[in-house]
């Protein structure tokens, strides 16, 4: 009898540590998606406390390194993006390349955004042809190491064509762009120049299909021939 309530006893104890752990991990993810939407919302400074104490909350689980690992990772990852929006390149990147900086060898989330820093500290707007080409060169170095380790990530792989692709046009020569800060709801556009309304093509989808041959609007698109049934 007593072993059978010792067995109970047991049971118990480990559902009541899966259910604190569970628990623990909902808070958890309520925290990060307050922390997401914040920055979703452009307010980059509930958006940085609420990562830093994320990040607080986490450092006892550094000593067991398999416990929350990815979140760990994600959280870095995200405070390091929220340095780069706020434009503090060269301290991100600083924050990252010094002999006692914390390792991000697993992490290419926070690599990515640590390499984009780069390419931003060595930017200078209105560089002229010479300093352009240099600012890319660093960027095309940047990129390709990242790459060296993690041929699969697409971003990082896009940002390299994109540099290689810029310099072959500055280089055969293009006009120099024009470095800006970016934002996180992107940089302004500019207005089209004036066109004539006649020469605008307008196409509206539809929600059913129209057979092209049937109707005079202008407005609906040629596609691939339609099929009767029966």
């Amino acid at each position: 009898m007593i072993a059978t309530a010792l067995r109970y006893l047991i049971v118990a104890t480990l559902l009541s540590g899966v259910a604190v752990v569970l628990l623990a991990a909902g808070r958890l993810d309520r925290r990060l998606a307050a922390a997401d939407r914040a920055v979703a919302t452009l307010d980059l400074t509930e958006a940085e406390r609420a990562y830093t104490e994320i990040a607080n909350s986490l450092t006892l689980t550094e000593r067991l390194p398999w416990v929350l690992r990815g979140t760990r990772e994600t959280v870095a990852a995200r405070r390091a993006a929220l340095q780069y929006w706020r434009g503090n390149y060269e301290t991100l990147v600083a924050a990252y390349t010094r002999p006692d900086s914390p390792s991000m060898a697993n992490n290419i989330d926070l690599q990515f955004v640590v390499a984009n820093a780069d390419y931003r500290s060595a930017q200078q707007p209105g560089a002229n042809r010479e300093l352009a080409l240099g600012t890319i060169d660093h960027a095309i170095g940047v990129y390709r190491r990242l790459l060296e380790g993690n041929d699969a990530y697409r971003d990082a792989a896009f940002n390299y064509e994109l540099m290689v692709r810029l310099r072959t046009q500055i280089a055969s020569g293009d006009e120099v762009p024009n470095f800006r800060r970016p934002t996180i709801p992107g940089n302004p556009g500019e207005a089209p120049p004036e066109e004539d309304m006649e020469d605008v093509q307008i196409y509206v989808p539809r929600d059913s299909v129209i057979d092209p041959d049937d109707t005079e609007d202008p407005t609906v698109g040629e596609g691939a021939p339609i099929r009767r049934r029966g």
